[in-house]
């Protein structure tokens, strides 16, 4: 029962710590201009589709400090797209009570084939956008 105690009173101080003070204003980054990914051949060819999210962490600039695929597409060829997609995207900077913060943003990739004929016409079905983030310091869900 103790180390149960001291346990719950560790993780309510990493919590009342990471807390932002009541009445601050979050502002997360978002996209200026997100790059649609080349839908790889060899996955098209295949007839792979799929959801790829990388998580980017943005700077207090507005640039992409780093990038990570956090939910797999479930073929590595589109998770690749994804994140040469993200590398040369553009971001605006979150903010928090008006200062400029890094924070990290979910971004989803969907990749899909339309039909057979857009298939081999090399169309593809994109859909990129910014819908979750979480402030990179401290780390604590959003």
């Amino acid at each position: 029962m103790r180390a149960y105690s001291t346990m719950m009173a560790a993780a309510l101080l990493v919590l009342a710590c990471s807390a932002r003070p009541a009445g601050s204003s979050e502002v997360p980054p978002h996209a200026v201009n997100i790059v649609q990914p080349a839908y790889p051949e060899a996955a098209r060819r295949a007839g792979t589709e799929g959801t790829a999210i990388v998580e980017v962490t943005v700077g207090t600039d507005g640039v992409m400090r780093a990038c990570r695929v956090a939910t797999s597409s479930g073929d590595s060829l589109l998770d690749e797209a994804a994140l040469q997609a993200v590398h040369v995207s553009t971001f605006a900077a979150g903010t928090i009570d008006g200062k400029p913060a890094e924070m990290k943003v979910m971004v989803p990739f969907r990749f899909k084939l339309a039909d057979k004929q857009s298939e081999q016409m090399g169309e593809r079905d994109f859909r990129g956008v910014a819908r979750r983030y979480e402030p990179a310091v401290p780390s604590m869900e959003v």
